[in-house]
């Protein structure tokens, strides 16, 4: 028995590092496919979860004699799903490709149950947590490795390595043992059912309100997110560890009255997080930054995902006491799995919006202590099953109303121009000289509004990156919209991809030429805050000329339609995960292909925050793309813009480079694809150091 449970836990580690691969590669696919929306990327999101939940429903109820071949053939199918998803999802209607993934999450749901049968209770837990922590690495390993030097196709082949390794283990290890069918045949305790959803419903919830803080606290790069989601992980799987010993039930119930009150305390602790990454970056420096971003992340989340393993570990424990340990797995894992899905979608498109992340903890912590003074009640506890819902009430009043300023302004952008880093400065930056209008939380991000109080200068920041001002971005704003329209021959019809300010729609509906412009915004919050610069837009939503398109812009694009004369695409910076599907070869040749014959395609690019190799090798994929371009400098040492079409005579601004000395900033070398976006890992690098120079150098040298 300990044997087997010693090679069931390395087929487990090997598969959860598979699994967590397998997600990754495939929704990073779908999301150049059915778009990055929130609605598009929850329904995703979804249709993998319940295919794991509907995997291990089926796999407690189907007669399994052969364990490990049966293991072994699952894991097989998922690797021959890997392989054939790209060429699947290039046939599949794009109404119907995010259920692409549902017959491999079936298959991997089914591998856990499967492989715990015949094992005890507590070598089922140490094999799901085996399972957990292999997902920790797969996490790592796609994040660091695998997608940054192979790309999605290599990542995708590693990962098909992993579940073929995993899968041989199963299929070659004779000593694997035959189904019996020992113990009672009850069925699991409904309550145990429901607290397993509920946790999941809690877990995942929190694991979505996390994300969205560590965008706005620690920035929106693929690094950054994937140490979060490890962290979120490692607990998790060190809870299940734990789990192992003591009373079931009381581990259960204590375990989920933990998830609930450890939620909260992250709560309080998470408004220190700016002023940890300010004395983290005077400590460690830019390089250190990643490690101080996972130890930020174990402070303030680290707890939850640890209670809410051990829970499920003793749910998992108590429900065998009634009922075989495989179709315990299975009840347990479904239920969680099905819980974990609603949580998903609850949190991020309605209570996020809705009660804002604050709110959104409290309501989950709640839920979670309601589900384990269930279990206490039942175990027998007493008067002290009562204590955590007492604590829930001392610690949710405790909590305080987060103070937007600190996350409006993106200290974690700014830090490297502070003179001196510690609570005083980062204080006085987030207070001094201006006042916040309006802290939206969004579907996707964080919106904020804010005036300086001594020019009235008005800026728009997205997760504290800022995007748009009437101060120093109203030249790139303008000349976004100007110089395609004025070089285009004739710019009847106009599309702007990203709103902002509105500025850019503005100034391209200055000319009477223009009879139809698109505008394509992908955050509804960002359309609310727009309003806040009417004053210097020229209210472009209100023109009849306007459709405004709330969708995401490349996947709306790529459905077809009218051809354009003329697009702009400005969207935020290309180091932002998910922005930078908006900087790729695949997405310029969409564009390319809405076109009419002579139309323009102008793009913005930020000189700042990019480092020199990835600024040449954006250039070179758009030369790549467009052939002949011509590059105008609209803020010295800030901004460009890159024209596919000559500027007349009368153009408001004459162009830095010509084609020939755009090719020879472009250069030669690799191009910045969806299947190896390299500048959406490069870029993250160079945050903190004075590339503007660096990149006007190269257009000067350029130039000569």
């Amino acid at each position: 028995m300990r044997g087997h449970a010693r090679t069931a836990a390395i087929a487990a580690t090997l598969s959860g590092a598979a699994a967590l691969g397998y997600e990754s590669t495939f929704l990073r696919r779908l999301s150049v496919v059915v778009g990055g929306s929130a609605v598009a990327s929850s329904l995703t999101l979804a249709a993998f979860m319940l295919g794991l939940g509907v995997g291990g429903a089926l796999a407690g109820r189907a007669r399994v004699d052969r364990p490990g071949r049966t293991y072994g053939l699952l894991e097989l199918g998922a690797c021959a799903w890997a392989l054939a998803f790209p060429y699947l999802l290039a046939v599949c209607p794009r109404e119907l490709a995010a259920l692409l993934v549902v017959p491999a999450a079936v298959l991997l749901g089914a591998t856990w149950p499967v492989l715990v049968r015949g094992l005890d209770a507590r070598g089922a837990v140490s094999v799901y947590g085996a399972n957990t922590t292999g997902a920790v690495l797969g996490v790592l390993l796609t994040t660091f490795v695998t997608l940054p030097s192979l790309g999605v196709r290599g990542a995708e082949l590693v990962c098909v390595g992993l579940g073929v390794t995993a899968a041989s283990i199963g299929l070659l290890d004779e000593g694997w043992p035959v189904l019996g069918q020992p113990g009672p045949s009850e069925r699991p305790s409904r309550l145990a059912v429901v607290v397993a959803a509920v946790t999941g419903f809690v877990s995942l919830g929190l694991e979505v309100v996390w994300m969205r803080l560590a965008s706005v606290a620690l920035g929106s790069t693929v690094q950054t997110l994937g140490l979060v989601l490890a962290v979120f992980l490692a607990a998790l799987a060190a809870g299940t560890w734990l789990g192992r010993r003591g009373p079931a039930l009381q581990v259960a119930g204590w375990g989920t009255c933990a998830l609930g009150l450890a939620a909260l305390v992250g709560a309080l602790v998470f408004p220190l997080v700016p002023y940890g990454v300010a004395v983290a970056y005077d400590r460690l420096g830019p390089e250190g930054l990643w490690v101080a971003h996972m130890a930020l992340a174990v402070l303030w989340m680290g707890g939850a995902p640890l209670a809410s393993g051990l829970a499920f570990a003793g749910l998992l424990r108590w429900t065998a006491e009634r009922t075989t340990v495989g179709e315990a797995a299975s009840w347990l894992y479904a239920a969680n799995t099905a819980g974990s899905t609603a949580g998903a979608l609850m949190a991020g498109l309605v209570l996020l919006p809705e009660l804002e992340p604050r709110g959104t903890v409290v309501l989950l912590a709640g839920l979670a202590v309601a589900a384990g003074t269930a279990l206490l009640v039942g175990a027998g506890e007493g008067r002290r099953a009562w204590v955590p819902a007492a604590a829930l009430v001392v610690l949710a009043v405790s909590v305080p109303r987060w103070d937007a300023r600190l996350y409006a302004v993106g200290v974690h952008l700014a830090i490297s121009d502070f003179a001196r880093r510690d609570v005083a400065s980062v204080r006085a930056y987030a207070e001094e000289g201006w006042d916040l209008v309006s802290y939206d939380h969004g579907l996707t991000g964080a919106v904020a509004v804010g005036r300086s109080r001594k020019d009235g200068n008005v800026w728009l920041s997205i997760n504290g990156k800022f995007d748009a001002s009437t101060g120093d971005d109203m030249p790139t704003q303008v000349l976004s919209g100007v110089l395609p329209v004025s070089t285009a021959r004739d710019p009847a019809r106009v599309a702007v991809v990203g709103l902002a300010s509105g500025v850019t729609a503005g100034a391209v509906l200055r000319s009477a030429r223009v009879r139809e412009l698109h505008v394509f915004e992908l955050e509804p919050a960002v359309v609310r805050a727009s309003h806040a610069f009417d004053h210097v837009n020229g209210r472009p939503l209100d023109d009849p000329r306007t459709t405004l398109v709330v969708d995401d812009a490349r996947a709306a694009l790529a459905r077809g339609g009218l051809p354009y004369d003329v697009i702009v695409s400005e969207p935020s910076n290309p180091w932002i995960t998910g922005v930078s599907s908006l900087f790729t070869q695949e997405y310029w040749e969409t564009a390319r292909s809405r076109l009419s014959d002579d139309g323009v395609f102008c793009q913005w690019v930020q000189l700042y925050g990019l480092g020199p190799n990835a600024f040449r090798g954006l250039v070179r994929t758009f030369v790549h793309v467009f052939g002949d371009v011509w590059l105008y400098e609209t803020i010295e040492g800030s901004d460009v813009l890159l024209l596919t079409a000559p500027p007349p005579p009368d153009a408001p601004l004459r162009p830095r480079l010509d084609p020939d000395g755009v090719r020879r900033l472009a250069g030669v070398g690799w191009l910045n694809t969806d299947d190896h976006p390299r500048i959406e890992w490069e870029a993250p690098r160079w945050l903190h150091y004075a590339t503007a120079a660096m990149n006007r150098e190269l257009i000067e040298e350029a130039a000569r």
